[in-house]
Formats: structure tokens, C-alpha cells, sequence
């Protein structure tokens, strides 16, 4: 039987190991997201994100990782789901579904009303996985400032011309 828990900083390992592999199998790098960063950011007076672990007989299947947001549209609190991963030898066990659902029940008690993600638009699987859950929003495009484009943001009052 799958079970889902809240992380805990002893599962650095088995986490950073999941988000390396996710991070591959999105074609990226590996993750830079290391066991000393995870027990550092995800614990603690102010948390910058929650986890959860999907286990079946003691063995890590899986994780989710989100955090809290606010849409000033509903004015409403939610999540932002940033990662979910299953081992793909125990996809189709019911651990992905486990957790998602487990983020939303973490999400309704800590007084949120909606849950987001995003997902590589050329990652069919994940797509076919998600569209079974909830609809996927046509009229989003998400944008990022990352790397250099941050730095010229936070740097320069806003200018983004060198």
C-alpha cells in the first residue's frame, strides 16, 4: 500500500536524488537542488517550501514539492506545486495521484482554495497524467526571469538593456 508523509530533513538524500532524476528526465541539467539546501530551506521558522514522500513498504517511490501563493483575482491562498516525481517503476501505482492529493489536502488546511503547475509543454506523459486530474489552461503563458535575465532585473531598477 502507497502512503504519503511530510518529509523530513533526514530525507535529504532520497529527494535530491528524486529532483536529479527529474530534472533528467525533463532533458535539463541535474539539479543543483543538493541535501544541504533541501534540510536548509525546507525546515525551519519560514520554510521557503513543503515536501512530501510517497512510500510503499518503507521504500521512497516518489515527492512532491510546493509552497504557498496568493491570487489576487479569487483573493484566495494556494499552492504552487513546483515538483512532482514518481520513480518510473512505480508509475501507474496510484503514488502520483497520492500525493497530489495529499498537496491539495496540505493546501485546504493551511487555508488555500486552489492549486498550480506547470508542466513541459513536449513531456506527453506528464501532460496525459495531469489532464486526468485537471484541465490544462490554453490562455496562460508562464514567463520566467532566470540566470542573467534576473540579475540585469534585480540589478538595474528594472532596465534590462546593459
Amino acid at each position: 500500500m502507497i502512503s504519503v508523509r511530510p518529509a523530513h530533513p533526514d530525507d535529504a538524500d532520497l529527494v535530491t536524488r528524486l529532483a536529479r532524476a527529474l530534472s533528467l528526465s525533463d532533458g535539463g541539467r541535474p539539479s543543483l537542488f543538493s541535501a544541504e539546501a533541501f534540510r536548509r530551506d525546507g525546515f525551519g521558522e519560514d520554510p521557503a517550501f513543503h515536501a512530501l514522500v510517497a512510500e510503499q513498504d518503507g521504500e521512497g517511490l516518489g515527492y512532491a514539492l510546493f509552497y504557498f501563493g496568493y491570487d489576487t483575482d479569487r483573493a484566495t491562498r494556494g499552492v504552487y506545486l513546483a515538483d512532482l516525481y514518481v520513480m518510473e517503476r512505480y508509475r501507474r501505482l496510484g503514488a502520483g495521484r497520492a500525493l497530489m492529493a495529499e498537496v491539495a489536502h496540505n493546501c485546504r488546511a493551511g487555508g488555500g482554495h486552489w492549486m498550480f503547475w506547470s508542466v513541459l509543454r513536449r513531456n506527453r506523459t506528464a501532460r496525459r497524467f495531469y489532464r486526468t486530474i485537471a484541465a490544462e489552461l490554453k490562455d496562460i503563458v508562464v514567463c520566467a526571469a532566470l540566470g542573467e535575465t534576473f540579475e540585469r532585473l534585480a540589478g538595474n531598477n528594472g532596465e534590462l538593456d546593459p
